[in-house]
């Protein structure tokens, strides 16, 4: 199993849909839709969706497994908003995917890959466990660093990753129970950034940089003022922006909460046409949308473009 590209996710029902989108994402862009094996981390998901995920891969020609997940371990974990269990379920990988696997990328399911995968797995993890992708919507806020500071301890800000995107060592991952180690974390205390503060304090200075276009969220696809007139972060910024390889819609607002829009979520929608759930009624707001509008993200986007053509030739 270690000849194919692993990639493993962590959804539930609610997210079966979504979850698809990103699979076809990931197979429209490669030219090694063979060597793909999807392994899902199911929290009941219901067997109407697990079908229409399946055709949908199958009919690309890559693989898929579904793994349930006894939950009971994550019943008294801190969830909130748009967090839940299954977010916990990627912490114990390193049991739930076969034991011959020693190599996984994990992603999140409200994302879209727009470059070929196979540069994701290739890349040099530096003998160290984990990779990932800096977090600007951290490092660029004072408050947040002080935070970080205060919570996990981490001290210098660029030291903390957007759990997101990752690229495991499954042996190492084992060998030294960081599996347990995190889920000790997370029952012991309530992370204000649930699961991802407690990667970020198992393997503080034990992780390796991936480039900002494997995962550009928010606050970079935006271009938060922030980051914006911040000499270290701009460049970067601008160039994920331009060329991103992977589109992270982390946070509260989401590709399916909201009409097909250019330049928002078009990309979305042209995934979702692909699948199996292309006939779904949209968009789907959640629960929670006090305060969203579209006309208030396509503002920060126009913006953002605006001073896009400002920065871009000095960056």
């Amino acid at each position: 199993m270690n000849d194919h590209i692993n990639i493993v996710f962590a959804s539930d029902n609610n997210y079966a849909q979504h979850l698809c989108v990103t699979m076809v994402s990931i197979l429209h862009n490669t030219n090694m839709k063979e060597m793909v094996r999807f392994y899902v981390l199911s929290d009941n998901i219901v067997e109407s969706n697990k079908f229409k995920i399946n055709e949908t891969v199958s009919r690309f020609g890559a693989g898929i497994i579904f793994i349930d997940v006894d939950d009971t371990m994550f019943r008294n974990v801190y969830v909130s908003g748009h967090i839940s269990r299954a977010a916990y379920f990627r912490l114990m990988i390193g049991e739930l995917v076969p034991k011959e696997i020693d190599k996984i990328i994990y992603l999140d399911v409200d994302l879209l890959v727009y470059k070929d995968i196979i540069e994701l797995w290739n890349s040099d993890m530096k003998m160290m466990p984990i990779a990932a992708v800096i977090d600007y919507g951290v490092i660029s806020s004072s408050r947040l660093r002080k935070q970080k500071s205060e919570v996990i301890g981490v001290e210098n800000g660029e030291s903390y990753f957007n759990s997101g995107v990752l690229l495991l060592d499954l042996q190492q991952w084992r060998e030294k129970k960081y599996g347990d180690m995190i889920i000790e974390a997370v029952t012991k205390q309530n992370f204000p950034h649930h699961d991802q503060d407690a990667l970020n304090k198992i393997f503080m200075n034990k992780w390796s940089e991936l480039p900002l276009e494997w995962n550009v969220i928010p606050p970079v696809f935006n271009l938060f003022m922030k980051i914006l007139f911040s000499n270290k972060l701009r460049k970067m910024a601008i160039e994920a922006k331009l060329n991103p390889a992977i589109l992270h819609f982390a946070g509260r607002y989401k590709p399916w909460e909201f009409v097909n829009t250019v330049g928002f979520n078009d990309k979305y929608y042209e995934y979702l046409s692909l699948t199996e759930f292309a006939k779904a009624i949209m968009p789907q707001p959640s629960k929670d949308m006090k305060g969203k509008s579209l006309f208030r993200q396509i503002v920060r986007l126009k913006i953002a473009n605006l001073w896009l053509k400002v920065f871009e030739n000095i960056k």
